[in-house]
This record gives C-alpha cells, structure tokens and sequence, in this order.
C-alpha cells in the first residue's frame, strides 16, 4: 500500500512540474526584487490568481485521504526545488466542509495563509543555496472529502547538494500525525514517513 502511495506521490509532482492549475480559492505569494528572484531586501507581492474551479474526479486523491496523515512530494528540475504538500482539513483546521461560520470562515484564511509564507513549510539543507520563490495555497472540497494544497518552488545555486529537508509546520497541527515524503530528482530518489519527532527526510 506504501509504495503504491508513494507512487501516486511521485506521479503527482511529475505532473505539477508540467503545470498545475491552482488549487481553488488559492493565495499566491511570489519573492522577488530589482535583482531578480533571490536578491537581498526582496519583497513579497500578491500575484493574480486565476478563477479556477476544479472538482477532483473518481479515483483522484481527496477520495483516498486519510486523517491525520499528509503528503509531502519534493522535485528537482534544473535549479527549481517543487514541494507539493497536500492534507486533509480535518488534520488541519478540524473540519473538512465549505465554511458555514464566520469563525470557519476565518478560519480557512488562516490556514491558507500560513501555509504561503514563503519558507515557512520547509527548510532545505543550507549548502544547496536553495531560496524561495513562490508559493500557493488553497483548498478543495469534494464529496464531502476537503484538503489544504500547497506548492512552494524554490531556485537553489547547488541543487546537486540536496541532501535533506524539514517540514517545519508539523508542530503547529497536533491533528497530523505523519508525512509521506518523497524526493525526486534526476539522479535518483527518497522516501519516508515525516512525524513529529523527525520531521526531516534524508536524501539517500
């Protein structure tokens, strides 16, 4: 069961790389400044959000989610470093329905928003010089099945040097009880269960 969840996971990120639509209701935050992606005293802007809807089909992954677990798919192409992070709101916001209060409501922004300060989800290994670049967050209902999507791209100066990296948020949702990780790169790949006590992944 694993492997065929870290297969999908692979499979997921492989197909992001190629151009997701962005997750509805999403937040998008860009890094950049007079000196390009990376430069000193960068600035953080809203960028437009196209008005997107999706409803997953059949067989897509909110069907399969499981409370209390999440996914977490890392990928190399060139010098971009592609997190795709998925969970279910239940493990995150404790509830998985449309908001029906102002405090669900609020609630959702919250979330959304936390999850799209750039650097804030996960740390990578300091000698690949990986920095942010931009990152999206929003949410998907469907059959009664709602979860938080997240994508984080980094431009890294030694992508050939990553050698781990740390979900840091894990702390903050005593709900999500493990990540399944996986990186995937050109020269190989990596995978296992994050959790509270060793949230990091080790590149092998």
């Amino acid at each position: 069961m694993r492997k065929t969840l870290i297969a999908a996971i692979l499979s997921g990120a492989v197909l992001c790389m190629a151009g997701c639509d962005a997750p509805q209701d999403a937040v998008s935050k860009e890094m950049g400044g007079p000196e390009g992606p990376g430069a000193p005293d960068e600035t953080v802007s809203e960028l437009p959000v196209a008005d997107t809807h999706h409803e997953p089909q059949e067989g897509e992954r909110l069907s399969a989610h499981e409370h209390g677990r999440a996914t977490l798919a890392a990928a190399v192409d060139a010098d971009r470093l592609t997190f795709t992070f998925e969970a279910p709101l239940a493990s995150l916001a404790g509830f998985e329905h449309e908001a029906q209060t102002e405090e669900q409501t609020a609630a959702l922004a919250a979330l959304k928003d936390a999850f799209v300060v750039p650097g804030a989800m996960v740390a990578v290994n300091a000698s690949a010089g990986c920095l942010p670049l931009m990152t999206t967050s929003g949410t998907h209902m469907s059959d009664g099945h709602g979860a938080l999507e997240v994508e984080h791209v980094y431009t890294c100066e030694n992508p050939g040097r990553i050698d781990s990296f740390e979900f840091l948020m894990m702390g903050d949702y005593p709900a999500l009880e493990a990540i399944d990780a996986v990186f995937l790169s050109g020269t190989g790949q990596s995978a296992g269960e994050l959790r509270p006590g060793n949230p990091v992944l080790k590149i092998r």
